[in-house]
């Protein structure tokens, strides 16, 4: 995954070995480390397989932070074992860092970018040509946590260059730590700005958790308490190595009782973050806690230690280490091309294929690209090249991002298809409004009576309807209203577990909007099973919410106790609103199906052919059975019928208007997708059939 940060001449292990015997202290001078490299090769493999065989290690990605360790502690001890002998330069390390990272980068976003230009469709691309403007600018983890995109999301796989997140992080890390480290060396407080460093990250770290996991685990504020514990760990061994005059008896002592205890802690502790439990369903504290202190502990203990020297060491493992930062780069586009190509998860043929292919890649890159360039003179004219190389990546991404650059699959055969993927851009002349952070979206007619929409991105897709019916019959239909919250369901007293959203505080000020005068139709929709089930037919989906008030933040079930009470206060909401003689509607959710998303309709070879068809209209359409989706969701439909039954309150089923009974349409008569996922319908299509809506728009008295 990432660089290998010690640039040092190289040494056998005999020589390692010889020279690390007479004491601990000598085993901070900066030289290579066969076990390092070995670590490497730890790290990377639990990643890979992390990517490769998701839900079989559920803690692989915890391969991530232990890299932070080990580049944490090999920048420490390469800046502090220079600046006392004066020949640590500013411009040399970054320069160095050029020639070491830039490369092998540069092959990788190249080949996505001319790879994703051969296969993708328009709006595929456009994504990866934003993704590689960011990636190629080191700024892909603010890209990312800006975007709410999660990495434990399961729309993660269709995300090439998700994974250079932590290459963003190990940049800017390298950017100002350099700096911060001359600054306390200087003022001999090195090990005191260290712990600082390392306290504050690590408590926004744990803060970030509790308010918003997903973008807190893409920001370096919340990482730098990883790269600052290996830093710790090499700052500390410089201040045994400068106290070393002494007589050093006791210290060689306690080396010769904690190598080995140091060594088997590490590898138990990094064991264990593997193996924790559910350490995928959020950004997890504790597994990468356990990885840190391992890394820490096998790193102190040294090359001689048993671990370090019978397995790390290993010609093998030190192999898959010097190749891992290439490996890292090329295996998750690999995997998540395939996943794009075939539209679903590749199978283990596939896989397994995919990653012979990244090894292949890593080493050719490692021994082709990477070493020549690193291991050559030192050239100006080199690093200069590099990184305009870098910024033409960087523009060429932006240009995909803008379909300057339109890709291969574009054109007549595909417009048609691409415009109705794409159909959410609603152009209906509706007036923005509401709080910033509750942002709503009103069309107004000539009544004086108002409808208020409440919900999530499923309430949003019956918009284009609304604003329909509202404009075509402005003299009698109500003003509409919509009041969404991206992911949080229009419950009361809940939050988003995984992502940094005020859902109740979004419940409660709607709640205030719908008991404005003039409204007297308040409709609550949402993809509601997404929250308590998870989505239909797709697993590691569920967005998970918690009550208000568990500190806890235990995930909510349809039956447990604290959803009781939640459905208990949501009753009472609605009975509230038809008490004041307000109309009040449930809409459940839509049918849903992995068989709806359009990237499923078409032949993988289809984005691979040389020869394109006329029109990717799909003969005789595509027909879905809801009969199992609705059997997935009816315990959380049938308490919702129940609440609208107690409080007075109208229940609509999509299904019932949509559908022909069970039989539910996928495509149009033109061939072509009627969602633009698995479970949001397009424009056009919430247009010309969502008229359930109506009725909340014309309707006349409580219903």
């Amino acid at each position: 995954m990432l660089p290998d940060t010690l640039l040092l001449p190289t040494r056998s292990v005999e020589a390692t070995r010889a020279a690390s015997r007479p004491r601990l202290v000598r085993d901070v001078s900066p030289r290579y480390r066969p076990d390092i490299d070995g670590l490497r090769a730890i790290a990377v493999a639990l990643v890979v397989a992390y990517h490769a065989l998701p839900g079989f290690l559920s803690g692989g990605f915890i391969g991530v932070d232990v890299f932070f360790v080990i580049s944490g502690y090999l920048i420490t001890q390469i800046i502090l074992s220079g600046l006392p002998a004066g020949t640590f330069s500013l411009g040399a390390f970054y320069q160095r860092r050029v020639r070491r990272i830039i490369p092998a980068l540069l092959v990788v976003l190249a080949a996505c970018a001319l790879f994703g230009w051969l296969t993708l469709f328009s709006e595929e691309l456009q994504w990866l040509g934003r993704s590689i403007a960011y990636c190629a600018s080191f700024l892909a983890n603010l890209f990312f946590a800006r975007l709410g995109s999660g990495y434990f999301d399961r729309g993660a796989q269709l995300t090439p260059l998700l994974h250079l997140w932590s290459l963003g992080v190990e940049e800017q890390f390298y950017f100002a730590w350099p700096l911060l480290i001359m600054l306390a060396a200087r003022r001999g407080v090195t090990m005191r700005v260290l712990l600082v460093v390392t306290a504050t990250s690590l408590a926004i770290n744990i803060w970030g958790i509790w308010h918003a996991p997903i973008q807190y685990f893409y920001l370096p504020a919340s990482r730098a308490w990883e790269l600052a514990a290996g830093g710790m760990l090499a700052a500390w061994q410089a201040g045994m190595h400068r106290a070393a005059g002494a007589d050093t008896s006791a210290v060689r002592s306690l080396h010769r009782l904690a190598v080995p205890a140091s060594s088997l802690a590490g590898s138990a502790l990094i064991t264990a973050a593997v193996a924790f439990p559910d350490a995928g369903g959020s950004p997890p504290a504790i597994a990468s806690l356990l990885a840190t202190a391992g890394t820490v502990s096998l790193i102190l203990a040294g090359p001689l230690a048993p671990v370090n020297r019978r397995f790390l060491s290993r010609q093998p493992m030190v192999f898959v280490g010097r190749i891992s930062y290439p490996l890292y780069l090329w295996h998750w586009p690999l995997l998540s091309f395939a996943q794009i190509i075939l539209g679903r998860a590749p199978p283990p043929a596939v896989t397994a294929g995919a990653l012979v292919i990244a090894f292949g890649l890593a080493y050719a890159t490692y021994c082709w690209v990477e070493t020549p360039i690193r291991r050559g003179k030192p050239d100006r004219k080199k690093v200069t090249a590099l990184l305009i190389g870098l910024a033409i990546l960087a523009l060429t991404g932006a240009a995909l991002a803008r379909h300057w650059i339109p890709g291969r699959l574009s054109g007549p055969p595909f417009t048609a298809w691409d415009e109705a993927v794409a159909d959410r851009h609603y152009s209906d002349g509706s007036d923005l409004g509401g709080r910033p952070e509750f942002p709503t979206r009103t069309v107004a007619g000539r009544s004086d009576r108002k409808a208020l929409f409440v919900g999530d991105s499923h309430m949003q897709q019956y918009w284009p309807r609304i604003a329909q019916v509202v404009q075509a019959h402005a003299d009698a239909a109500r003003s509409a209203t919509l009041a969404t919250y991206y992911q949080c369901p229009p419950l009361p007293g809940i939050n988003s577990v995984s992502r940094g959203r005020d859902c109740s505080g979004f419940f409660d000020y709607a709640m205030q909007q719908a008991f404005q005068p003039g409204v007297d139709t308040v409709v609550f929709g949402a993809f509601w099973e997404k929250y308590l089930l998870g989505e239909y037919s797709v697993e590691t989906s569920t967005e998970h919410v918690y009550r208000v008030g568990d500190y806890t933040r235990t995930p909510l079930q349809v039956d447990s106790p604290g959803m009781r009470i939640v459905f208990e206060q949501f009753r009472n909401t609605l009975a509230g609103l038809v008490s004041s003689g307000r109309r009040v509607f449930i809409v459940l959710s839509n049918p849903t199906s992995p068989q709806f998303d359009p990237a499923s309709m078409l032949p993988s070879r289809l984005r691979l052919s040389l020869k394109f068809p006329r029109t990717l209209a799909l003969d005789g359409g595509r027909r879905v059975d809801s009969e199992a989706f609705e059997s997935f969701v009816a315990p959380l439909a049938d308490r919702l019928r129940n609440i609208a039954v107690q409080a007075g309150a109208k229940v609509i089923d999509p299904r019932t208007t949509l559908c022909d009974g069970l039989d539910c349409p996928a495509t149009g008569t033109d061939g072509m997708p009627l969602y633009i996922d698995s479970n949001h319908l397009r424009a056009r299509y919430s247009r010309e059939r969502a008229s359930f809506v109506d009725q909340m728009l014309l309707g006349t008295g409580p219903e």
